[in-house]
């Protein structure tokens, strides 16, 4: 019974947090554009990563799937992402002393040419925006740990073939009260049948969590 109360309990925060705009302390956040996917990470959240770090990956027809390089960030939470033919531009709110307003962090990245790695054209705080979540829009998609969706279409200039996110989830017992999250996503090419030519791994990560049995 307590374990049935504690997966109740985890449920209902996990439905909490996806109603409001961007969950605090978390990352996975990305965008797309023709042809490329841009995802973001944070060190302290996604077990690994050191600092906050935003990466590119291309796929077209000639090379297929391949990382295409990334850029460094200073931490923020991130509420805004979007992708274009040229740029990317993310935004978002750091950390600050408690009974302080954060500073609005906007970050544009350039990532025009196939052969290009990202780079940072500019990146800013602005001190008169006002953090309120509330009168916020909805947080960009996020292929990590609060992932919702299971697969993910993107556009491509590939005629033959067919991109997409595949997120999968899983758990298993490791303790009499512990359980290990395993979370992975792959960037997947497709045939227009269905048969899968390709697969890329974006994202992965295993989390270990515990009931108190209190």
């Amino acid at each position: 019974m307590k374990h049935q109360t504690a997966y109740v309990l985890t449920f209902f925060v996990m439905v909490l947090a996806f109603s409001v705009p961007s969950r605090a302390d978390s990352d996975g956040y990305f965008c797309t554009s023709k042809g490329y996917l841009a995802y973001e990470l944070r060190e302290g959240i996604t077990p690994g990563v050191v600092g906050h770090v935003l990466k590119v990956v291309r796929f077209d027809p000639q090379r297929g799937i391949r990382s295409a390089g990334g850029v460094t960030l200073q931490d923020f939470q991130v509420h805004m992402m979007t992708c274009g033919e040229e740029r990317i531009e993310i935004a978002g709110y750091g950390t600050v002393p408690p009974g302080n307003d954060p500073p609005l962090t906007k970050c544009v990245i350039k990532v025009r040419g196939l052969q290009n790695d990202p780079s940072t054209l500019e990146c800013n705080d602005d001190a008169t925006v006002q953090h309120d979540w509330r009168k916020e829009g909805p947080a960009p998609p996020n292929l990590g740990q609060w992932g919702r969706a299971k697969s993910i279409p993107l556009e491509s200039p590939d005629p033959d073939h067919k991109y997409y996110l595949q997120l999968d989830v899983s758990n298993k017992k490791v303790g009499e009260n512990s359980w290990e999250m395993h979370y992975k996503t792959e960037l997947i090419q497709a045939d227009n049948q269905g048969n899968v030519s390709q697969r890329f791994l974006v994202y992965e990560t295993r989390i270990v969590a515990s009931d108190s049995g209190d």
